[in-house]
């Protein structure tokens, strides 16, 4: 790690005669659970307890020539490497290679996965966040039905002949190395177009495996709405060796109500499966949804109260019911350095109180503190 700290250091140094504009940026998250649920003490009975981690040590570099044909950019976190170098030699055309350390490119999800809690997702403070799983129920989250970006290394293309259109094209020659069938059978193409009241695309993401024809996903997001922001998404499987995938349905909304005052909400479902696989039963109808009210109380302070739902109906029996509730406060601003605290109430799937195993599910609970700070 601080052999890549002075290696970016070096780029900073040297940046202003390598490229006409040039920045390195740092961010560290640091999260403590001031009091949680879930310790056992020596006699083996429950204890209050608690925790704590580092989220983030991260530092990026980037930079570009001075015609804004060419450039790249670095990122260094502990335990890993990222970064990609671009070329635009018409404002029509983009080639990028590399990746952005997993954010993902492209992706098509509005307020629903990661804009849901925004900056507070990455410190622990808001949990389920259900951007990128489910605390509930495992494989099925919100990027089912919304296309969650390309977050691995390729080779990314950009094709924008117009103004309103656009067509972003990924080949995955560094995950699916080999027989150039397998790079094509990992396709992921996805045609946007922007017009007056919003956004539309379809994503289509390839399977390298050959066990289903990929996945396909449909965005729409409506901005016409003074106040209001709408996104609807459509997640499906295309059959292949591996059949009864289910259909994913999604709806996000952003409402400001006032100045001072707004609303988030978001909820997916996982219908119309058929069959049972090892981790799970794709008969069964899966449903998340969130509401996230929020309350500006002055320049530098928001408070947001989060509370979710989640259940998971089988083809026989009764449905299994999780739930969190999660207020908390954010002081400093929404894009730069903040503190946050908050309290965090769930309780995992159960029916009549029991998991699948006829075991008790506890209420877990926790006291989160976080500082996101970025520079």
């Amino acid at each position: 790690m601080k052999k890549i700290i002075a290696i970016l250091a070096m780029i900073a140094l040297v940046g202003g005669v390598a490229f006409a504009e040039a920045a390195v940026s740092g961010h560290v998250i640091g999260t403590v659970n001031v009091l949680e649920s879930g310790h056992v003490n020596k006699d083996g009975d429950d204890a209050i307890g608690g925790s704590a981690g580092m989220n983030r040590i991260r530092i990026e570099a980037q930079g570009s020539d001075e015609d804004g044909k060419f450039g790249a950019w670095v990122r260094a976190e502990e335990g890993s490497f990222a970064g990609n170098a671009w070329w635009k030699p018409i404002d029509q055309f983009l080639m990028r290679i590399g990746s952005n350390g997993g954010d993902g490119y492209y992706e098509k999800a509005g307020v629903t996965t990661w804009m849901f809690y925004q900056t507070a997702s990455d410190t622990g403070v808001v949990d389920p966040g259900n951007a990128w799983w489910s605390t509930y129920t495992g494989e099925f989250h919100f990027r089912n039905a919304f296309y969650g970006g390309f977050g691995a290394e390729g080779l990314m293309l950009e094709i924008k002949p117009v103004e309103m259109f656009g067509l972003n094209v990924v080949l995955p020659y560094f995950t699916a190395p080999g027989e150039l069938a397998d790079v094509f059978g990992g396709l992921t193409i996805q045609a946007d177009v922007n017009l007056d009241f919003g956004n539309i695309a379809l994503t289509y993401t390839g399977d390298a495996s050959d066990n289903t024809n990929g996945n396909v996903y449909l965005y729409v997001g409506i901005g016409a709405i003074e106040n209001v922001a709408l996104d609807i998404g459509l997640g499906l499987t295309l059959a292949g060796d591996v059949e009864g995938h289910p259909i994913a349905v999604g709806l996000g909304a952003k409402v400001d109500i006032s100045e001072t005052i707004g609303l988030k909400a978001r909820v997916t479902a996982s219908l119309g499966g058929d069959k049972e696989k090892e981790a799970g039963n794709y008969g069964a109808t899966q449903i998340l949804a969130d509401i996230l009210p929020y309350f500006t109380i002055n320049d530098s302070m928001t408070a947001f109260v989060s509370v979710g739902l989640a259940m998971v109906q089988p083809d026989e029996g009764d449905a299994a019911i999780g739930f969190h509730f999660n207020p908390y406060l954010q002081v400093g601003s929404e894009w730069g350095p903040k503190f946050l605290v908050g309290v965090k109430v769930w309780q995992g799937l159960a029916v009549d109180g029991k998991d699948s195993s006829g075991e008790d599910v506890k209420i877990n609970w926790a006291v989160p503190i976080a500082l996101n700070v970025s520079f």
